[in-house]
């Protein structure tokens, strides 16, 4: 039996091309959402205090709002975003080390999928 690792080489060029751009889209797509997320929350913050300085320099909890976001709120919302972003990059790849069932091809006889990059115990030893 061939291991997924040869089969996956085994490939044509265009299913290559087809998997690495389903990859490369889904990959650039969760990056432009979080970037997005992301430049409001850094952007927003300075139109909020030129825009509505009534309510940046509302007070809570004792800081004015823009306090509490820069100085407490703002690094939990960065990690945050970035499990998030983790979490959903390994989504994706998990998602594509089933490159069979996404080119429509048939896996039987060949045991786990693993993505290219994983090597199998065999071959790493």
């Amino acid at each position: 039996m061939r291991s997924t690792h040869q089969e996956l080489h085994d490939l044509s060029p265009d299913e290559h091309a087809r998997l690495a751009r389903h990859v490369m889209h889904e990959q650039a797509s969760l990056s432009l959402k979080v970037a997005l997320v992301f430049a409001v929350l850094v952007l927003g913050l300075p139109l909020v205090n030129n825009f509505l300085p009534d309510l940046a320099n509302t007070r809570i909890l004792g800081f004015t709002a823009t306090w509490l976001f820069l100085g407490v709120l703002f690094f939990p919302i960065t990690w945050a975003l970035s499990a998030y972003f983790i979490r959903e990059s390994n989504r994706i790849e998990e998602e594509c080390a089933d490159w069979r069932s996404f080119l429509g091809l048939t896996a039987e006889g060949a045991g786990e999928v693993h993505p290219a990059f994983v090597e199998d115990e065999e071959e790493g030893a």
